[in-house]
């Protein structure tokens, strides 16, 4: 009990949290039910481009005081929107709203999604910026055909810009549930910079395992609740950056993917809770990453709760992303600075890995080492042992096991381990 005294307050809410309350304080969006059909606005599912349409409707609805803009049953083509206040966009049960394909990049072709005025360079696709009280709802599908923009990714012969399917910057109040987000061109949800107060509910996010930077949510941004949603895609399942603070994260299931992640811009992140949450396939678990000019001020998080099976990284915590040195002696001290990942204060707590490849890292700075770590009743059997260097303070407690079928069993350097 002291251990939890001395990482602080955050315990109590860890508690709390996982007995079913939700205690980060967020504040759910006011929009009141007047509709908005996006077909009485000049929508059609035979159109080659609803954007027109779409903006008409949301456009009305805010200038009216707001309500629920409502995408009925079919297939709509739409480019870039704009959301504003007090604004629900429900895509209903049987829509498919589709993002305009890439085209040639030029932006210009009929019916291709247009660039900004500068050849592949392109905005978001459903975006906000400074607007308070949205929604984006209903049981329906949001699809980005990203398959002809990951194309022109992977051939590396031209710089492509490529938009989020949702993006929400400087905005307060958000919910977003329900839906099915699918084939992004870059990330599917991003809650940007000096946003607060969102919440992420029942969201199932799918895109293919090699498909570029297709993160299914992306926080920059305090006061966020992601629970219940069903993620698999080409990048970090969920990352939680720089200014992603009260984030709780809850009853999750997450595929392939890169994890739920925090990182790899971590200044100012602190107070998580991810529990509850289960782990398929995914390339990486409980994935904390950062370096030297992208660091600062990262502690009291919790991972507890957790299943995963055929993860190859269940717990990574490294100040060295992307590339970790061979050798803790391949690399000297550096002075301190803002921007230096200081990972404290961390509980991992009731985890359960099986047929993971490699069992365990824990990689500091030899200027900042990781430090106080707790791994309460934490159970893994992987192929390859523990790597712990730069880091004090690592507890092992509750009959943490871990089975090791290959080399050794743990490597440690300029560390203070205890209980294992």
């Amino acid at each position: 009990m002291s251990r939890f005294i001395k990482l602080g307050g955050f315990f109590l809410i860890y508690y709390l949290a996982i007995g079913g309350q939700a205690t980060a304080q967020v504040t759910h969006p006011m929009i009141p039910t007047t509709r908005y059909d996006v077909t009485q606005y000049g929508a059609s599912a035979s159109s080659s481009d609803n954007t027109i349409a779409f903006q008409k409707a949301i456009d009305a609805c805010t200038a009216s005081g707001g309500g629920i803009v409502n995408v009925p049953a079919g297939t709509f083509l739409c480019g870039p929107i704009i959301m504003k206040d007090r604004v629900n966009l429900c895509i209903s049960k049987g829509a498919v709203l589709k993002m305009l394909p890439y085209g040639k990049g030029n932006g210009a072709d009929p019916g291709s999604y247009p660039n900004i005025g500068v050849s592949d360079h392109y905005t978001h696709f459903i975006y906000g910026r400074g607007v308070h009280d949205i929604m984006i709802s209903g049981n329906g599908t949001i699809d980005g055909q990203g398959a002809g923009w990951w194309k022109v990714v992977r051939a590396k012969e031209i710089a492509i810009k490529r938009g989020c399917i949702i993006r929400l910057d400087e905005c307060k109040n958000i919910e977003i549930k329900d839906i099915t987000l699918q084939n992004s061109p870059n990330v599917h949800i991003t809650i940007g910079r000096k946003s607060s107060n969102a919440i992420i509910s029942h969201v199932t996010i799918e895109a293919p395992n090699d498909s570029p930077n297709t993160d299914g949510i992306d926080t920059w941004a305090p006061n966020v609740n992601i629970s219940d949603c069903n993620i698999s895609c080409g990048d970090d399942n969920v990352a939680m950056d720089a200014a992603s603070a009260n984030v709780i994260i809850k009853r999750c299931k997450f595929g392939y993917g890169h994890g739920c992640s925090i990182g790899s811009f971590t200044t100012g992140v602190n107070h998580i809770l991810v529990d509850s949450c289960t782990f398929t396939n995914t390339t990486a678990g409980i994935r904390l990453k950062s370096n030297r000019e992208r660091g600062g001020d990262e502690h009291d998080i919790v991972y507890s709760n957790i299943e995963m099976d055929g993860v190859k990284n269940p717990i990574y915590i490294s100040s060295y992303y992307p590339k970790t040195p061979k050798q803790p002696t391949d690399d000297a001290a550096s002075s301190v600075t803002d921007k230096t990942p200081s990972w404290k204060h961390i509980l991992i707590k009731n985890v359960t890995v099986r047929n993971s490849e490699n069992a365990l890292l824990i990689w500091g700075l030899p200027e900042q080492h990781v430090s106080d770590v707790i791994l309460d009743n934490v159970k893994v059997s992987a192929r390859k042992g523990i790597v712990i260097n730069y880091a004090d303070g690592i507890v092992f407690k509750n009959h943490s096991a871990f089975t090791v079928t290959q080399g050794d069993y743990i490597q440690q350097y300029e560390s203070k381990v205890s209980g294992l």
